[in-house]
């Protein structure tokens, strides 16, 4: 540990490796640390918050699929009259269904 002289923000990242190892090896508060070893509680909080993330890969990011991402469209088959009137049969759909849908239909 270093002496009661403040050293903060200006510590070396040697320095700041060493403070955090005494920590970790410390049975003391945060708080009783930091003020034995010259840093305040909130530097000390933010160096173990960044030595924690550097040994994550430094990102807090999770990747997350896209829900609303449009899904893969099925064939379909688009008939369409002069007048305006389309009719579209995705796969899947049942042969007597359309029979009974296309005599619904005008003739053209």
């Amino acid at each position: 540990m270093q002496d009661s002289s403040r050293i903060g923000k200006h510590a070396t990242p040697a320095q700041r490796e060493k403070i955090l190892q005494a920590y970790r090896r410390t049975q003391l508060t945060r708080r009783d640390f930091a003020a034995q070893s010259g840093i305040s509680v909130s530097t000390l909080a933010g160096w173990l918050r960044r030595a924690d993330d550097s040994g994550k890969g430094g990102s807090r990011f999770v990747a997350v699929p896209n829900l609303l991402a449009a899904a893969p469209v099925a064939a379909a088959y688009r008939l369409q009259w002069p007048g305006g009137l389309s009719l579209e049969v995705r796969a899947g759909f049942a042969p007597g269904e359309l029979a009974a849908l296309s005599q619904l239909l005008p003739t053209p």
